[in-house]
């Protein structure tokens, strides 16, 4: 009767063991957003005001206001001109695999819009 108690824990154990590691292969993707601006050009304005900030899609917006900003702190980002937007799908909340690139705040918009939905 031991014997059987036993192999149950160890059963029950292992299978919640298998179950918690199980990955997660139905989760939404989650993103990223680095707005690099030209100084106080307003680009952080234009898209607050158009784009739910709040969606739980963002994990993280983050603006820069300019070049040297960017080259600072991320060195590994390469960006042209500015203003740009960058949108990363993100893994463990770190910059994963570039999504999307632009310098076009319309099309940065209708992006962003895209994606909070």
């Amino acid at each position: 009767m031991k014997g059987k108690v036993v192999i149950f824990l160890m059963l029950t154990i292992t299978f919640s063991l298998l179950v918690g590691c199980t990955g997660n292969g139905g989760e939404e993707k989650l993103y990223s957003v680095l707005v690099v601006q030209n100084g106080d050009d307003k680009t952080d304005e234009m898209i607050t005001e158009e784009i739910n900030v709040s969606s739980e899609k963002f994990h993280e917006i983050k603006f820069l206001t300019s070049l040297e900003d960017v080259k600072e702190q991320h060195p590994q980002v390469e960006i042209e001109q500015v203003p740009a937007v960058l949108i990363y799908e993100i893994g463990g909340g770190e910059f994963k695999k570039l999504e999307y690139k632009t310098y076009d705040m319309e099309e940065a918009v209708a992006k962003l819009k895209e994606l909070s939905n």
